[in-house]
């Protein structure tokens, strides 16, 4: 078996020489593909986003493709969720949703980098192992026994990645909800804002004519309390319906009020 030694260190070589190339071009790829996803994250528009988008998706294409050349299960498990988020940015119809998946996707990038650029370095060392220890069978055996556990690790580590990742696009629901009803909030306190300024004016208005008909009367005894005029920062507690109401309640407690004084007048 030791005549063969040497033939099977010059293969390792070849392998090793073969696998360093794969790594430039996947950390080539990998850098493009960074790129693109900052690019679609920080765009403005659903356009642009997706554009950047299809571009990545083609570049981590590339990167795992090229890490499963080299070994590097990791990277190749990196570049393929980073992938899925982006085809998912691409799916989506609003903005908000593209975005989203396009940032999962970016923050990914740096992880792909330098999980390529860990295998890159450790593969030398990897096959300088297997040169030097090609005739001791109980190290091979080990080292299988290692490669198990270590794929059972990853297959348990991506199915965690998946649960978080579903937990993630429940958050993303979520905040999408949030947005929604903090938008529609927002539109209902204008109409609020809105209904109050029309609505305070008018009573005003009114108090002001019910006050000169008691001067008109020479009945000096009405006196009006303007308990209507409100800040915007009170509206924040109620809703449309209850601001309308409040302001439909003090106008009818304003000419209760009035005529209560008038009829008193009269009856003098």
């Amino acid at each position: 078996m030791t005549k063969f030694a040497p033939i099977l260190i010059l293969s390792f070589f070849v392998l090793q020489i073969n696998a360093q190339d794969y790594y430039e071009d996947a950390l080539t790829a990998a850098s493009y593909a960074y790129s693109h996803s900052k690019k679609a994250h920080g765009a403005n528009n659903v356009f642009h986003t997706q554009e950047y988008a299809d571009k990545a998706v083609e570049a981590f294409e590339k990167v795992e493709r090229l890490a499963d050349k080299c070994g590097c299960d990791e990277a190749n498990e990196i570049a393929y969720e980073a992938k899925t988020n982006m085809v998912s940015s691409l799916e989506q119809d609003t903005y908000e949703r593209s975005r989203f998946y396009a940032k999962q996707a970016k923050e990914l990038g740096p992880k792909l980098l330098e999980q390529l650029t860990d295998c890159q370095s450790n593969s030398g060392t990897y096959t300088d192992d297997i040169a030097s220890n090609e005739e001791d069978e109980e190290i091979s055996i080990a080292s299988a026994e290692v490669l198990k556990k270590q794929q059972e690790l990853e297959n348990q580590k991506r199915q965690l990645e998946i649960e978080q990742q579903k937990l993630a696009q429940q958050i993303a629901e979520q905040q999408i909800a949030k947005a929604e009803f903090e938008k529609q909030r927002e539109a209902e306190l204008k109409e609020q804002s809105i209904v109050k300024n029309k609505a305070e004016q008018a009573l005003q208005k009114l108090e002001n004519a019910l006050q000169e008909l008691g001067i008109a009367f020479e009945n000096e005894s009405i006196k009006l309390q303007k308990d209507y005029v409100r800040s915007d920062q009170e509206l924040k507690n109620e809703t449309l319906k209850d601001t309308k109401s409040f302001y439909i309640n003090r106008a009818r407690e304003l000419t209760k009020s009035a005529m209560q004084q008038f009829v008193i007048y009269s009856e003098n």
